[in-house]
């Protein structure tokens, strides 16, 4: 479960797994070791892949089905709903399609990036 998430977050990225392992610092060999399931990251990494992501440890452990909290939302966050509405209106999703746990981690990630891009343009 551990290693689906974690594949699964990267992806959303659209880099490597090789790419990845350099940008956060660990051996592409120790990295493809946790997707694959053969190794298990250690508490340190837990925490820096979530911060990396900006999910939770216990998304990334499979202990909770989505990458936030409710509670845990400050309103500064994308909302996966939010995005999952505006996918409906553009005519990418049908209503009532359900999405998997990594589309929702992807698009609410793809929906930080457009945020970030309008605060930095004073928007």
């Amino acid at each position: 479960m551990i290693c689906d998430r974690i594949r699964a977050l990267r992806e959303g990225t659209g880099k490597s797994a090789r790419k990845f392992a350099e940008e956060i610092g660990i051996k592409y060999t120790t990295y493809y070791g946790y997707e694959t399931g053969s190794r298990e990251p250690g508490s340190d990494t837990l925490v820096a892949l979530a911060k990396y992501y900006n999910v939770t440890t216990d998304y990334i452990l499979g202990i909770e089905k989505t990458p936030v909290p409710a509670e845990a939302d400050t309103g500064e966050k994308v909302d996966a709903m939010e995005v999952y509405r505006a996918l409906i209106a553009m005519g990418y999703v049908k209503e009532g399609e359900d999405l998997t746990d990594s589309d929702l981690a992807f698009l609410i990630g793809v929906g930080e990036i457009i945020r970030a891009w309008f605060e930095s343009r004073g928007q």
